[in-house]
């Protein structure tokens, strides 16, 4: 069925007039012409509308149920032309939004599609950093959100975890181990990469190596994910990084991933709390969000 909306403008003025000149007036239209269009709607929903008299023309049964569904229609109409006219006349900005992981891995994909769609007046500038750094930068409104593991806590930013990520450990591919030693004096004695104190993988390696984890042997301390694949690549020794990510520089070869054990943390959006009052950042804020709680709405449990 294809319904015309200027058939149904006219049944909507004739419901309001109760008489077929005055709506005509209204459509700046001719009387025929709107009685074409009433005819037209009768013969596509095989209903009459209206009982026409010397008095004017009033709604049938029929014509009084479709009557709200039509204004309905009308009302989206005139919000689809609002919202057209406010992206028009919406200043272009630019919104700085810090990266922690690949941007794959973080749905750019999906994210950058729905801003093109719903605010392509937003320009979105993608700087990669470590979750720490992301933290300090959007403190400081060198970023203006951004995404981060861990369990962080600060009246000045607005967090949103988004969803859970598993963390493992990775070794050199060539390292001879198929299996992480369950002791954790043995584990000690491995080399390890170990997270700068401020990434929020840096408290997992008590988890990992146990109370006197400082004990172990440090072969290192990375900054970031890259730099940890990296290090574990060249034999430096074992490190923490977010499993998807392991998953790919596995692929590449040179390290091995790690099934035990099993570590996680949360994957956040972050914002300073007074800048979520600026329009633009809010609507980029939301929509992110938005992505994440759609997808995991429709994964399979």
């Amino acid at each position: 069925m294809n319904i015309k909306l200027d058939r149904l403008k006219s049944f909507l003025l004739v419901a309001e007039e109760s008489n077929l000149t005055r709506a005509a007036a209204r459509r700046h239209s001719t009387p025929s012409a709107v009685s074409d269009h009433l005819r037209q709607l009768e013969d596509e929903f095989q209903v009459l509308l209206f009982e026409r008299s010397k008095q004017g023309m009033a709604l049938t049964a029929a014509g009084e149920r479709l009557l709200t569904p039509v204004r309905q229609v009308f009302t989206a109409v005139e919000d689809v032309r609002n919202t057209a006219l406010s992206l028009r006349s919406s200043p272009r900005a630019t919104l700085r939004l810090g990266l922690n992981s690949p941007p794959e891995y973080l749905r750019m994909d999906e994210v950058l599609y729905r801003k093109t769609t719903t605010l392509p007046h937003l320009t979105l500038e993608m700087r990669t950093r470590s979750s720490a750094q992301i933290i300090e930068e959007v403190l400081s409104e060198e970023l203006d959100l951004g995404y981060v593991y861990g369990k962080w806590k600060d009246p000045r930013l607005r967090i949103v975890p988004l969803a859970p990520v598993c963390i493992s450990v990775v070794g050199p591919a060539n390292s001879g181990i198929d299996a992480l030693p369950g002791d954790f004096d043995e584990r000690r004695r491995l080399p390890w990469v170990w997270p700068n104190r401020d990434c929020p993988f840096f408290d997992f390696m008590t988890d990992l190596l146990g109370p006197q984890a400082s004990l172990s042997e440090a072969a290192t301390s990375s900054d970031d994910e890259y730099s940890t694949v990296v290090m574990v690549k060249s034999g430096m020794g074992f490190g923490l990084v977010e499993r998807e990510f392991a998953l790919q520089s596995q692929q590449r070869g040179g390290i091995r991933l790690f099934d035990e054990p099993e570590l996680s943390t949360d994957l956040n959006l972050v914002c300073g709390v007074r800048s979520y009052e600026r329009a633009e950042l809010r609507a980029m804020f939301d929509l992110i969000v938005g992505e994440w709680q759609s997808q995991r709405a429709f994964t399979p449990v």
